[in-house]
């Protein structure tokens, strides 16, 4: 998998916290991390930015 801000190579690493433990892309380069999570708020932020009308003056 490619990473989206550097191309770097990303890799699978496990990750966890005291109660919760989950699978996300790391990018081995600049250190980016993606997930599930991530990308389903990502997406909706730019939807939501996409749909806001631009105002000119």
């Amino acid at each position: 998998m490619e990473c989206p801000k550097c191309q770097g190579l990303m890799m699978l690493e496990r990750f966890s916290d005291f109660f919760l433990i989950f699978h996300a892309w790391k990018c081995i380069n600049c250190g980016s991390i993606l997930d599930r999570t991530i990308s389903t708020n990502r997406r909706k932020s730019l939807a939501a930015s996409a749909m806001q009308p631009v105002t000119t003056r």
